[in-house]
């Protein structure tokens, strides 16, 4: 099976991540060769203004429902792989479930959802939809899917697995893995990569942030869009009193 070394991350590790968009750290891995770490068509559904979802991967995969199989499969309440899935959530972990793309079944709602959150997990990142869309609002744990139906799992699919290797939006998630998402979509990363993309991407972060204000003062893009030769010493001497960044040790190396 396809799997990730053990890894143990540190816990600021991730919480430097947090720092990164999206976009700064979907440019990153293809610039290290990685080029399908975006998940295609997986927009942020229930997400606060401002916040982020960081977290490692637990995996759920659905196949198409089929009819002679289906008793079988759900003989039990309590023997079901998306039930099992669920309860076996770590804190600090995401849901992150194969449903197939469809838009015929809601794959979790407002229960299932409440469970993720109550186990510590950060997130739930679905290709495919969810039943109970408004009340997930409410519960304030992320959620990225394709939309919306109102029926459960069994009107189009089964649960088939789970902490197997999944595709989520054209791209490989393998248990353990690390997801970032934010208003921009998710990204999915090895776990290896973590260290590189965020002492590059709050780099990346804070330099956009001066270019902003250099931009805000009159400067044209070739000036500050990276900061020129005439900008950097400043750009270098600000960055310093930006204490929610410089907090991180790994973060800053060219000095």
């Amino acid at each position: 099976m396809l799997k990730n070394p053990e890894l143990t991350i540190a816990p600021e590790l991730l919480e430097g991540l947090r720092l990164v968009g999206t976009p700064t750290a979907t440019a990153y891995l293809m610039n290290q060769g990685y080029h399908h770490t975006y998940a295609i068509g997986i927009p942020a559904q229930a997400l606060n203004p401002g916040q982020t979802m960081v977290g490692r991967a637990r995996t759920l995969r659905f196949l198409p429902m089929r009819e002679d199989l289906l008793k079988d499969q759900y003989s039990s309440v309590g023997d079901r792989p998306h039930r099992d899935a669920i309860e076996s959530i770590q804190p600090g972990e995401i849901l992150v479930i194969d449903g197939c793309g469809t838009f015929e079944a809601g794959v979790v709602g407002d229960m299932f959802t409440r469970r993720v959150q109550e186990l510590g997990g950060q997130g739930i990142v679905i290709d495919g939809c969810v039943r109970d869309m408004g009340a997930i609002r409410e519960i304030g744990l992320p959620l990225f899917c394709k939309g919306s139906h109102g029926a459960g799992i069994n009107r189009a699919l089964m649960s088939a697995d789970y902490q197997q290797p999944i595709s989520i939006g054209n791209t490989l998630v393998l248990p353990g893995d690390v997801l970032m998402g934010d208003a921009d979509g998710v990204v999915v990363l090895p776990p290896h990569m973590l260290e590189g993309l965020v002492a590059w991407g709050i780099e990346h972060e804070v330099q956009e942030r001066f270019t902003r204000i250099k931009l805000e003062e009159g400067h044209a893009l070739h000036e500050a869009y990276p900061p020129n030769a005439e900008l950097r010493p400043l750009y270098l001497e600000w960055r310093k009193n930006q204490p929610e960044y410089t907090q991180y040790p790994f973060a800053f190396k060219d000095e």
